[in-house]
């Protein structure tokens, strides 16, 4: 909440404590980034709204921290945020104090051990808020805590009731009273209690603003670093409010299509295109807009084609939106898991910079990020409804000569582009590049790579005019907090020994010149793989009309190639696993040896010079050859039931009418 909420202060805030009460907030004082240290970069997480809404429980709530832990933590998700409808209806249940009650059916330990599971998993807590008093608290004249005021005392009948999106009657607070301050500490206490990382404060208009000031403060008083998230639809023209306030600000209404069987629909994300543009100026460190949640893994439910769904998460991706997935995590699928776990692309969420739109038509936008290195990451959109080209011109980025392009979801290498880049897009399909000019940054012996010597690589960048010269910082941080080398040198390179092998580094060159300092860039790099990489976390098959079978998978940190392993399968069972493909370098593999009408199993292997890892899960090709297998073996199974049933019955008419023979005889 406190974006930068005491970095002038922090040194009298313990002078200050205990001797009087402030009754003001000053702008800079209050910004959250300086006061939590939080938001560097745009959060990642699950929130329980999208898929769970009016019914969120212990159990699911706990169950899906699971899910995160297996399926999502290794790709930087940390946030497990619990939404709205926790609490029974304010309007008659408070607390003695006048906050809200947690339901004991839905949570019947509490929030402090649903908190404590979910820090156990190695994630953090998030839950959820609107501004205002409740009506019970009004109703039973509830104490504020630590105070001898009570809820009358603070309550202001001549506005309208806040914004709420469930029970209503949440009234507004008269902040120039004693008590109306200490009110909102109380709550921010009990936050703190349970062990709150992430508050969203849901309903803020522009007349809250006091409302929000408040809570600023209550959760600075706190001491834990909390996350503050403010929601919907917020008006632009005070961004720099809500910067001062909070870490992220949602900038339209809900992405969900109310009233429709689907989470969503491609208009509530399309209309996100231009949010992002106008928007982007004011995302940073620190605080980032949120364009809302992540729906894309439910299958049909999610209500897009596979095509949108890949566009929703490259322009969230490329926009450095908070990354939130909404979706149901009993119900996830394959394909919307590749799309939320493809590093390459959150890494592009990750960059800490927000990207600018360089082109809009009425069928197609290109936005940008510029990178500190000289880089690019593109991302071109079709948002027409025929299929078409977008291309992007390095002129129009700034530069010229050629660059290489590389495809950031195939994990493939293009080639070198003179001029520009083109692709040819479906319907609300997209393409996300990233683009390195040939004068850009880079590290030798490869730029990037994660089999650089560690016992000496080389820094180079392009030559700068009027320097007296250049200062190189390289760190285990982003932020170059934590240096390992900090030199001056006078030429456009120079060397750096004695790096830890699995190591990411990040170095900043900066131009000297009079005194003062200018930036270049920053990048990073991988040292060598000496660990054994880890298997997949998943692995896709799709069979072509061609009979052959498309194989897709994650890449893995350290993995230096990739091994595809396969069997036949039948409703009898299956053979053993066979090697087919080796030193597959892309996360990719086309089976064009599949023969015609049968089934396969693969499982992907990782490896290095250190290993091989174990296998992955295994994935099949369709089944429908295995349900013709068995409607046959049914259909014998019921021929020979059949046949042997009448032989049965024709054997023993045939020794019933022997018997009477006899018998007549």
């Amino acid at each position: 909440m406190l974006k930068k909420i005491i970095s002038t202060m922090c040194s009298f805030s313990i002078v200050l404590s205990g001797i009087f009460s402030i009754t003001f907030i000053d702008p800079e004082e209050t910004k959250a980034s300086s006061y939590n240290n939080l938001a560097q970069r745009p959060f990642m997480g699950w929130s329980s709204w999208s898929s769970i809404r009016k019914k969120p429980t212990e159990q699911n709530i706990m169950a899906a921290a699971d899910i995160m832990a297996e399926k999502f933590q290794s790709h930087g998700y940390e946030y497990v945020n619990l939404d709205d409808y926790y609490q029974l209806d304010w309007t008659t249940n408070v607390d003695k104090f006048g906050r809200w009650v947690v339901d004991p059916e839905k949570f019947p330990h509490g929030m402090k051990a649903l908190g404590d599971y979910i820090h156990q998993k190695g994630f953090k807590f998030g839950l959820y808020v609107t501004l205002g008093i409740p009506k019970g608290a009004i109703d039973q004249n509830t104490p504020i805590e630590g105070t001898p005021y009570h809820a009358k005392d603070i309550v202001d009948f001549s506005k309208k009731q806040k914004v709420s999106f469930n029970f209503g009657n949440m009234y507004a607070i008269d902040f120039s009273k004693p008590g109306a301050q200490q009110y909102i500490d109380s709550w921010a206490r009990l936050f703190a209690s349970y062990g709150v990382d992430y508050l969203k404060i849901d309903g803020v208009r522009n007349q809250d603003i006091k409302d929000v000031e408040a809570w600023a403060k209550a959760l600075k008083k706190t001491g834990r670093p909390i996350h503050v998230e403010l929601s919907n639809n917020l008006d632009i023209t005070k961004v720099s409010t809500w910067q001062q306030l909070s870490n992220g600000w949602r900038t339209d209404h809900d992405v969900e299509a109310y009233g429709t069987p689907t989470h969503t629909n491609w208009k509530k994300v399309s209309r996100r295109f231009d949010d992002v543009a106008i928007w982007q100026p004011h995302a940073g460190t620190g605080g980032w807009n949120d364009l809302d949640s992540l729906n894309v893994a439910n299958g049909s439910k999610d209500g897009l084609t596979d095509g949108e769904k890949r566009s929703y998460v490259s322009l969230w991706a490329i926009a450095a939106s908070q990354f939130v997935i909404g979706n149901d995590f009993t119900k996830l699928d394959n394909y919307g898991i590749s799309l939320l776990t493809n590093d390459e692309i959150i890494g592009v969420n990750q960059s800490g910079a927000a990207g600018k739109r360089l082109l809009k038509t009425s069928t197609e936008q290109v936005f940008y990020q510029e990178l500190p290195d000289g880089s690019f990451n593109i991302g071109l959109f079709n948002t027409g409804l025929s299929t078409q080209t977008v291309t992007v011109n390095w002129k129009e980025l700034g530069f010229k000569g050629s660059a290489t392009v590389r495809d950031m979801w195939k994990h493939e290498d293009l080639g070198k582009f003179e001029t520009g880049f083109t692709a040819n897009l479906s319907s609300h399909a997209s393409e996300m590049i990233h683009v390195v000019p040939a004068s850009a940054l880079s590290v030798s012996p490869s730029s990037g790579a994660t089999e650089v010597n560690p016992s000496k690589i080389t820094l180079k960048w392009e030559s700068q005019s009027s320097v007296n010269s250049y200062h190189i910082q390289v760190a285990t941080d982003p932020d170059m907090n934590k240096l390992i080398s900090n030199q001056n040198v006078a030429s456009n390179s120079t060397s750096v020994k004695n790096l830890d092998n699995n190591t990411r580094y990040y170095w900043k060159v900066t131009k000297v010149s009079k005194g003062t300092e200018e930036l270049i860039g920053i990048y990073s790099f991988d040292t060598s793989s000496t660990i054994v990489p880890t298997a997949p976390d998943w692995v896709m098959a799709t069979k072509n009309t061609n009979d052959t079978v498309s194989l897709t998978w994650n890449p893995v940190k350290g993995a230096t190639s990739y091994t595809v392993y396969r069997k036949k399968v039948n409703i009898l069972g299956s053979s053993s696993y066979q090697e087919i493909a080796t030193n597959v370098t892309n996360p990719n593999y086309e089976d064009k040896s599949a023969e015609s009408g049968v089934n396969y199993s693969y499982v992907i292997t990782a490896k290095n010079a250190s290993g091989e890892s174990k296998q992955s899960i295994d994935i099949q090709t369709d089944n429908h050859q295995n349900a013709v297998q068995l409607a046959a073996l049914l259909t014998g199974f019921l021929i020979i039931v059949f046949l042997v049933t009448f032989f049965r019955v024709r054997r023993d008419k045939a020794n019933s009418v022997e018997r009477k023979v006899l018998k007549s005889a």
